[in-house]
């Protein structure tokens, strides 16, 4: 194999100021179409069902999004085949292209990449990299260019870092992983956990980032692990997050765009330190990690919203799990006053839940405050 240069070709591009998630002030539409012809309904864990106004008009699904694509955006087995999307570049709204991206690489980055490419033939690992790729939300290159960024651009490292991620994928067994029930990921019932963390992942923001809202007020690992254990757990999340890619592809193929990144939108409400057990911290940062190192440069932006005080101190540990940039990328917000607007900037109106401010109906997550067991358990007492 050719001996991988060293050094740096160039600085990764710098992360946005903390609170400018969004290039766009105008209370317009969002990155889609908000016309659907008809609603579309979707299920709640708990198996009701409601009518809420989707994008557009397409099959039922459930609260992780459509189930007829894999969260490489390539048809489950025994589909037909699709055609793909003509991809015009990155949404009109979107911050991107920033240096370091595909359409505004510098001479020094094209090169980089040019180089990446040859190690990854050399390696006989192209095949294994258009797998992971999420089609048509990122190329091939597109891949390539996040691990580069993730390592600002030093070959070696990149190299190392996306090595690790195949192998990971291939330990993990992730495409299998993707097709399973969620019950038969957690190895238990999904309304504990629904209970627990309440979560939403049918919005959109004015980018066409897929926007997931959840609610970490009660998030009880030590109640959780009574029904699982914490490799299931993990399993889970990385369950969810391939659930988001395919939510990235579901945009990218509607919109005809490149859309390489998710927003998460994480409600504070009612959190104290006593949930921050050694358990819970144990499995925070096992996710962390994953997040971090297996969905690299995913993360367009983080607001996490009615933080109480006492969130800084358990704050505090969690950034040091993180490098520099995504640090930059989370917005802890405590008052009302100022994520509602926040909020509003990020996405339309019709995408955020009325309990915060939009005009999103059907949106049932539990109101966490009222401290119930969940309904299975409180079903078997």
């Amino acid at each position: 194999a050719p001996r991988t240069p060293m050094g740096a070709f160039a600085s990764a591009p710098s992360a946005p100021e903390a609170r400018r998630l969004s290039n766009s002030n105008n209370a317009d539409t969002a990155g889609f179409s908000t016309a659907p012809s008809s609603p579309r309904p979707y299920e709640e864990p708990y198996g009701a069902k409601h009518s809420v106004a989707a994008p557009d008009a397409g099959p039922s699904r459930s609260r992780w999004g459509s189930s007829s694509t894999s969260g490489s955006g390539k048809a489950k087995r025994g589909a037909p085949a699709a055609e793909a999307p003509l991809i015009s570049g990155f949404h009109p709204k979107s911050e991107l292209p920033t240096t370091g991206y595909e359409g505004a690489l510098t001479e020094a980055q094209e090169n980089a990449l040019s180089q990446l490419r040859v190690h990854v033939d050399t390696l006989g690992l192209a095949e294994a990299v258009s797998a992971a790729a999420v089609k048509p939300a990122e190329t091939e290159d597109g891949l390539l260019l996040r691990f580069l960024r993730a390592r600002s651009f030093y070959i070696d490292k990149a190299l190392a870092l996306l090595r690790a991620h195949l192998a990971w994928r291939r330990e993990m067994r992730v495409d299998e992983l993707r097709d399973m029930t969620e019950a038969e990921v957690l190895g238990c019932d999904p309304v504990l956990l629904q209970h627990y963390l309440p979560t939403y992942n049918l919005s959109f923001d004015r980018q066409g980032r897929p926007v997931q809202f959840t609610k970490w007020g009660d998030l009880r690992v030590d109640e959780v692990l009574k029904h699982t254990d914490a490799d299931a757990l993990v399993r889970h999340h990385v369950w969810a997050q391939e659930k988001l890619m395919a939510r990235l592809a579901e945009s990218a193929g509607r919109n005809g765009v490149w859309v390489p990144q998710c927003v998460i939108v994480s409600d504070a409400k009612y959190w104290h330190p006593g949930l921050a057990t050694r358990t819970a911290m144990a499995f925070l940062k096992r996710i962390s990690a994953v997040d971090q190192d297996q969905y690299v440069e995913r993360m367009g932006a983080v607001v996490c919203i009615n933080a109480p005080y006492t969130l800084s101190a358990c704050w505090a540990i969690i950034s040091t799990w993180l490098d520099p940039v995504t640090r930059a990328k989370v917005n802890i917000i405590s008052s009302e006053r100022y994520w509602k607007p926040l909020l509003a900037e990020l996405m339309d109106e019709s995408q955020i839940p009325e309990e915060y401010g939009g005009t999103l109906e059907g949106v049932q997550m539990r109101d966490i405050g009222k401290r119930e067991p969940p309904p299975i358990l409180a079903a078997a007492t």
